[in-house]
């Protein structure tokens, strides 16, 4: 074999093998798309009670992988295969920033997360099967896609950070307030999984399995979903009177409080109106998305890019007056 051939056959998969920067970058956005999509459809399982539509695990019925003509056995099957393509994306994520040397250790990091909790959600969704849908391990499995989520989430900024070659550093000043409100969030998705847990919905038509009570669940849950949306309200002012976190940290945290009081305008809709399937679903998505942007804007806050100072405050007209005029 001439020694070009071998050196190429050598190098070239070396350098195929090696995502770069933006590659990665791609393919947590991917990922991040994909957690995000497989909470309607999980909620749509739920919904539609189609919970136990297949009964087996990891088989649908039986021997069979796929379902025949069940409606309900549709849906579950349609959600366990995105669940699988949604894991994939996940691991594909995390090994191309584990293959590329661009990767910083932030990518990395939160793509293995998210790809671990995505792997982990197989285990557990055998269990939601197999307890008969108690209503704690499909809370858990829907917890679970949001600490997925998160770090998805995280796993994109840094992959942006990692292209434009930005650093980032915990801020003492202002990651306490940031994680106050990211503590809030997740105590308003954990009473949310409470009022679900006790509520009409429990994924099959045959299950009639309830975990506490509807009414007090709801009380505590909207207790603590007003709290996060003050506090949340408090941190979206505070970014714009101090001009921290950069434009676009400030741009999405203004589009925060129309989408957090939509989602609290749908909450108040659903329990008024009986909880009817189509708008739970709604509640649950707009759920995820909240969370998704929360978590991106807590963690741009908490951990803002080095070396960059606070824009400074446009002068004031008596002081435009004042300026002495150019030589």
């Amino acid at each position: 074999m001439p020694v070009n051939t071998i050196v190429l056959v050598r190098v070239l998969p070396r350098r195929v093998s090696r995502p770069s920067a933006r590659a990665v970058r791609t393919t947590a956005i991917v990922s991040l798309v994909g957690l995000w999509v497989i909470v309607p459809s999980g909620a749509a399982v739920r919904l539609t009670g189609s919970g136990l539509g297949c009964p087996d695990w990891p088989t649908c019925s039986g021997d069979q992988v796929l379902p025949a003509t069940s409606a309900h056995a549709l849906i579950e099957a349609g959600n366990r295969l995105l669940s699988a393509l949604v894991a994939l994306a996940a691991v594909a994520a995390f090994v191309a920033a584990w293959r590329s040397r661009a990767a910083t250790r932030g990518v990395r990091w939160a793509t293995g997360a998210a790809a671990l909790c995505t792997v982990g959600q197989v285990p557990l969704g055998a269990i939601t099967v197999f307890s008969g849908l108690h209503p704690m391990a499909v809370g858990a499995h829907f917890l679970l896609s949001m600490v997925a989520l998160a770090f998805g989430t995280v796993a994109v900024i840094a992959a942006f950070d990692m292209v434009d070659g930005r650093r980032r550093a915990w801020n003492p000043r202002q990651g306490p307030m940031a994680l106050i409100v990211l503590t809030a969030a997740a105590g308003t998705l954990c009473t949310g999984v409470l009022v679900t847990a006790a509520g009409p919905h429990s994924g099959d038509d045959d299950v009639l399995r309830r975990f506490g009570d509807l009414p007090e669940a709801a009380r505590i849950h909207v207790r603590i979903a007003i709290g996060f949306v003050l506090l949340a309200l408090l941190l979206v002012a505070w970014l714009w009177r101090e001009r921290v976190g950069g434009p676009l940290v400030r741009r999405l945290a203004i589009a925060f409080v129309p989408l957090m009081l939509l989602q609290v305008g749908v909450g108040e809709y659903q329990y008024r109106n009986g909880l009817p399937e189509e708008v739970v679903g709604v509640h649950v998505s707009l759920a995820a998305l909240v969370w998704a942007v929360a978590v991106a804007i807590t963690w741009a806050v908490a951990r803002p890019i080095a070396g960059v100072p606070r824009a400074p405050d446009p002068p004031s007209p008596s002081t435009r007056e004042r300026a002495p005029a150019p030589a």
